[in-house]
């Protein structure tokens, strides 16, 4: 520790001082007698004796909107573009006027189907079976095409969630793993053994890794980029949140990270907020929903007892029928001056000579939610509560450091509306909320009126388990513990033709973005060529 003299230093007679040619001291000048105040001693003292200011270091967890926004122009996100809006051919009226048929097909499995997973094209469904089978359907004929399972795996496997990568080639899935061998009398059922991730082959079947670090079943599990690098982030019933690194082809993993927050019990869903460049994301845990800084791995904040029970499953999107959340500022925009009334600087106010930065809008998004409430009793197995879904508003800070806040925007409610089972996902395409049932019904909520617009009832009297609306296409998917997925169309024919319609033209434009992507790429190899080629000839030369 360096210690501050405490008194001023002597000052230094430049006069006394040998010449630089000569060596000799010069004549000493006399100085003009100087009367100093009293005042002017105390604050020439005070100022010898004034310390550094202290300055908090920055926190990296602290929210920073340049860097924030920076992430997001650089990586926009992809997932949000698909809406009751957007033309793309998906879904986007429900009601008596426009009403829904069922599919004539037969997507099926012998045991309960508790997850379902579209490939990014979207020509593919992938359901998760509770026997320890994942199988990929065709969207064109709903033909089965493969089915995969671990023929090397000694114990059961139970699958209930899964991911393609993107280019469609391998299917990571994830469920729980039981010991053949051993039984629990507590669970009535056979032990838990530590629940890995298993990556899948599909042209060949075969599991190509295992992502272990989870002992207790895998609740869900996400494929996501960040910063340009390849991702998966994985919730489970351990009450951990893995953040797997993987190579570039997504085949070998290079680290993984634990997101240890020393509270979490269960952690039943994650959806990234957007426009953050997936630098954050809302994890449904426990009765909580909970803040994350994915680049960090680090717990951010908690919004509390949003039920009584669990809320085992949330999800962002764009709610077409309410004010649009503003898009991400543009890089060193310049903020427009706001101008003054000649009244307001007349009044002392204001100089006229000062001016009033416009704050850029704050950025928010719509989020939706579904719980479990607690019973009354065990023996009645009444929960105290009408069962419910949540439309929230996530507000983001708007400044350094800033806290982020969430506010409930409407609160779904039916006396028929039954579904106090945890594992239970909801949907949206953003003008409706597909909420499923512990009694074989899919309730569809509006979400800007919040009325029940129609209820869908053609699974048996179980656990419906996920539903899903297809992004490109007019179809709706549901799964449930009758091991059916049922598929949903529209029924009039005017309305198919025209979402068929713009299905086509989201698939043409697709192929246009992929053609010049690729051609991108082919130029860009075509360049690095060239280099190599101009560098060897260079090498030679010299060499010569």
């Amino acid at each position: 520790m360096t210690l501050l003299p405490t008194e001023p230093l002597a000052p230094v007679d430049i006069n006394t001082k040998p010449h630089i040619a000569t060596g000799k001291l010069p004549q000493k000048r006399t100085a003009a007698p100087v009367t100093e105040s009293i005042i002017s001693k105390f604050k020439r003292s005070a100022g010898t004796n004034a310390r550094t200011p202290y300055v908090k270091p920055e926190n990296p967890l602290d929210y920073n909107p340049s860097y924030v926004h920076s992430l997001a122009r650089k990586y926009p996100d992809s997932y949000w573009k698909n809406h009751a809006e957007s033309k793309s051919g998906m879904i986007n009226k429900i009601s008596e006027d426009h009403p829904l048929k069922m599919v004539d097909c037969n997507i099926h499995d012998q045991a309960p189907i508790t997850g379902m997973a579209l490939s990014p094209d979207g020509s593919m469904l992938a359901t998760f079976c509770n026997l320890g089978s994942a199988k990929i359907w065709s969207l064109e004929d709903y033909s089965l095409l493969k089915t995969l399972r671990d023929a090397k795996e000694e114990h059961i496997d139970e699958y209930y969630v899964g991911t393609f990568v993107p280019d469609q080639t391998m299917l990571l899935v994830g469920g729980k793993l039981k010991d053949r061998n051993n039984w629990s009398e507590a669970d009535e059922d056979n032990n838990i053994l530590p629940c890995p991730l298993k990556l899948f082959d599909i042209l060949t079947g075969e599991v190509i890794t295992q992502l272990q670090g989870h002992t207790e079943e895998l609740l869900c599990v996400k494929r996501v980029q960040f910063n340009g690098e390849n991702y998966f982030l994985s919730g489970s019933q351990d009450g951990y949140l893995n953040k797997w690194h993987m190579s570039s082809d997504w085949k070998s993993l290079q680290s993984m990270v634990q997101m240890e927050d020393g509270v979490t019990c269960m952690a039943f869903t994650v959806s990234f907020v957007p426009n953050t460049g997936n630098k954050y994301f809302l994890a449904a845990a426990d009765e909580n929903l909970r803040l994350y800084d994915f680049e960090n791995a680090a717990l951010l904040q908690t919004f509390e007892n949003m039920y009584s029970s669990y809320c085992d499953c949330g999800k962002f999107i764009q709610a077409v029928d309410f004010p649009f959340p503003p898009p991400v500022p543009e890089e060193e925009a310049v903020a427009p001056e706001v101008e003054q009334s000649e009244s307001i600087i007349k009044k002392g106010k204001m100089k006229a000579e000062d001016t009033v930065v416009a704050k850029a809008p704050q950025q928010f998004a719509y989020f939706i939610s579904r719980g479990v409430e607690l019973l009354d009793s065990e023996e009645r197995m009444i929960a105290k509560d009408y069962n419910s879904c949540t439309l929230h508003k996530l507000v983001y800070p708007d400044t350094k450091g800033g806290k982020w806040y969430l506010t409930e925007v409407k609160r779904f409610q039916d006396e028929e509306y039954f579904s106090n089972a945890w594992l239970i996902k909801i949907a949206s395409n953003g003008r409706y909320m597909m909420a499923p049932t512990c009694t074989g019904e899919v309730f569809i909520y509006n979400l800007k009126t919040g009325q029940v617009t129609g209820v869908l009832k053609d699974h048996d009297d179980v656990e419906i388990r996920d539903v899903l609306f297809h992004p490109t296409r007019p179809l709706l998917f549901t799964s449930a513990d009758d091991g059916q997925v049922k598929v949903y169309t529209y029924s009039k024919e005017e309305d198919l033709e025209k979402a068929l319609k713009d299905s086509a033209e989201t698939e043409r434009k697709a192929n246009e973005a992929s053609a010049l992507i690729s051609v991108a790429a082919d130029l860009s190899a075509v360049s690095v060529k060239d280099a190599d080629e101009e560098a060897e000839e260079i090498l030679n030369v010299d060499t010569l």
